[in-house]
């Protein structure tokens, strides 16, 4: 990062911390929210469908609804997360083939000249 300041430090650290945990999420865990989830949306479907709604119902559904904000938050997260880390993988990749393409590689400059139109408009240097 180009700034010294403590607080673009402190973002950063947390940045790749956050980032890290992400990765770390095993395949066995995405599936069992996944099986969570399909558990969830199946109760809402029925809850929807069924025409005659106890106060129960309703205490049942408050009680997913209060349980699946945070759980929504984490996904958005985790979505914000993923997406600036692919954000700034693009850039390097941009910016390192720019930089073979300035050297001669012609390669690189093929595939340069293909993604310049894409990212010019975003490229500070």
């Amino acid at each position: 990062m180009n700034f010294e300041d403590k607080f673009t430090k402190d973002f950063e650290e947390k940045f790749h911390k956050n980032l890290q945990t992400i990765r770390g999420i095993s395949p066995e865990s995405f599936e069992m929210i996944k099986q969570n989830l399909q558990i969830v949306f199946k109760f809402l479907e029925d809850f929807k469908n069924k025409p005659d709604k106890t106060p129960e119902d309703f205490e049942q559904l408050a009680a997913i609804t209060s349980r699946l904000k945070p759980l929504l938050e984490n996904f958005v997260d985790t979505e914000l997360i993923l997406g600036e880390s692919l954000n700034r993988q693009s850039i390097a990749y941009y910016e390192h083939i720019k930089k073979l393409a300035k050297e001669g590689d012609k390669e690189a400059e093929k595939i340069y000249l293909d993604l310049k139109t894409y990212c010019e408009k975003f490229d500070s240097n």
